[in-house]
């Protein structure tokens, strides 16, 4: 089994059970009649999971064993990844979505082997402002401050 299939596998499983998980989002009063709910870009993004994970699966690949699939991997790196996401699940209640996000970013972009600090801070700073823009000021969705803002306002 290649590197590949080893990958689509994972990303099937996490698809469906993501998944899941979207089709029991609780819906608003207002919002059970709307085309969109809270539940139609998690279900949108685990359908769009599951296909490229089946395709991946599907359509033929070269000939690995399941060992040599994970020969070469750079598991320091996931493991990194790993607790970069943990570490955003836990500040962005303290720190608010902008700071937490922008550090998540900047943390996956160094882990990823990118060293030029000015692209890292300009990118993800970018990428979290215009994100925070979309989510709060044109979908009306509430993201958390952090208790910061409250402290300084």
């Amino acid at each position: 089994m290649s590197k590949d299939k080893v990958g689509a596998l994972v990303i099937l499983v996490l698809s469906m059970a993501y998944g899941t998980m979207a089709l029991n989002i609780p819906q608003p009063l207002g919002v059970v009649d709307s085309e969109v709910t809270p539940a139609s870009l998690p279900i949108a993004l685990s359908v769009t999971g599951i296909a490229i994970a089946l395709l991946i699966l599907i359509l033929p690949a070269k000939r690995e064993s399941f060992i040599e699939a994970f020969k070469g991997l750079d598991f320091k790196r996931v493991v990194y990844i790993f607790l970069l996401m943990v570490g955003y699940g836990l500040t962005i209640e303290p720190l608010g979505f902008l700071i937490s996000t922008v550090l998540f970013l900047s943390g996956g972009f160094w882990a990823m082997g990118e060293r030029r600090i000015k692209i890292i801070l300009l990118v993800s700073i970018t990428v979290t402002v215009v994100f925070w823009f979309i989510l709060t000021q044109l979908l009306k969705i509430y993201l958390e401050p952090g208790i910061l803002y409250y402290l300084f306002s």
